[in-house]
C-alpha cells in the first residue's frame, strides 16, 4: 500500500546543485586546482564527508579531511544563503501527499545545517512528519541508511514508500532500502547512469502526480515496472 513518500532534497527539491558546484569551484581555485568532471560525477548524492573524501584522494590533497570537510562545508552555506530556490513540482507533490493522507518524510545526504537553511529559504520548512539527513547516518547514498531511517521516523513499511530521487546514487540507496523510486533525472545524468534503474522515470515531479494516482488507484506500489515517460 502507498502510505508515506520520502524526497531527497538538493537538486529534486531545491535548486542547490549549481550553487554547491559553484563553491566547489571556488574551493579548487582556492588549493590551485582545475576541476575533473570524472571525480565529481561520482560524488552525485553522496554525504558531504564522503564527497570530499573523494576530492581529496581524487585531486591529492594533503590537508587533513576533516579541515577540507569545514572549509568546504563555510563556502557551502555562503553559496545558499539568500539564493537558493524551489524546484518546480514539489510543493505540488507535497500537497499531493498530504490530501491522500501521507506520511512524508525528506531523507537528504546534506548536513543539517545545509538542509535547514535550504528549506528556509524555499519556504519548505515544516513540510515534512520526519528528516532525517547525512549527520544523522555513518553511511550514505547508496547505503540505504537514509531511507530505512525515514521510513523508522514514519513508522512506515519499506515497501510502502515511495522514494523521489535525481542521482544514481540515491536511486540505489532507495531499491537498496527495499523501496519504490521515482526518479527526475537532470541533464547532467543520463537514464543509462541509472544501475539499479528506478521504478519510473518522470521530467518532473509535476509528472509524478498522475503515476502517483495511477500507483494508489491499482496498488501498483510494490510491483511497479519501469516506466519510460518522456524526458
Amino acid at each position: 500500500m502507498l502510505r508515506a513518500l520520502i524526497f531527497d532534497l538538493d537538486g529534486l527539491l531545491v535548486d542547490s546543485e549549481p550553487l554547491a558546484a559553484k563553491a566547489m569551484d571556488d574551493f579548487l581555485t582556492r588549493h590551485q586546482l582545475q576541476r575533473r568532471p570524472e571525480i565529481h560525477a561520482q560524488m552525485l548524492g553522496r554525504r558531504l564527508p564522503e564527497a570530499i573524501a573523494i576530492v581529496r584522494e581524487g585531486y591529492e590533497l594533503a590537508q587533513p579531511l576533516d579541515e577540507l570537510i569545514d572549509e568546504y562545508a563555510t563556502m557551502r552555506l555562503d553559496a545558499l544563503r539568500g539564493v537558493v530556490k524551489a524546484l518546480p513540482g514539489g510543493r505540488e507533490v507535497i500537497a499531493w501527499g498530504r490530501e491522500h493522507g501521507m506520511k512524508l518524510g525528506l531523507a537528504s545526504s546534506g548536513m543539517r545545517r545545509h538542509v535547514d537553511l535550504s528549506l528556509a529559504e524555499t519556504g519548505l520548512a515544516g513540510s515534512f512528519d520526519a528528516e532525517i539527513t547525512g549527520d544523522d547516518v555513518t553511511q550514505g547514498k547508496p547505503a540505504p541508511d537514509l531511507f530505512l531511517g525515514a521510513a523508522a521516523k514514519l513508522g512506515a513499511e519499506p515497501a510502502d514508500c515511495v522514494v523521489f530521487e535525481d542521482a544514481p546514487a540515491g536511486v540505489a540507496a532507495g531499491k537498496a532500502a527495499g523501496m519504490p523510486v521515482i526518479a527526475v533525472p537532470h541533464v547532467g545524468t543520463p537514464r543509462a547512469h541509472f544501475e539499479p534503474a528506478p521504478d519510473a522515470f518522470v521530467a518532473s515531479l509535476h509528472d509524478a502526480i498522475p503515476l502517483l494516482e495511477e500507483w494508489l488507484a491499482t496498488d501498483l506500489v510494490s510491483t511497479a515496472a519501469v516506466r519510460t515517460a518522456s524526458t
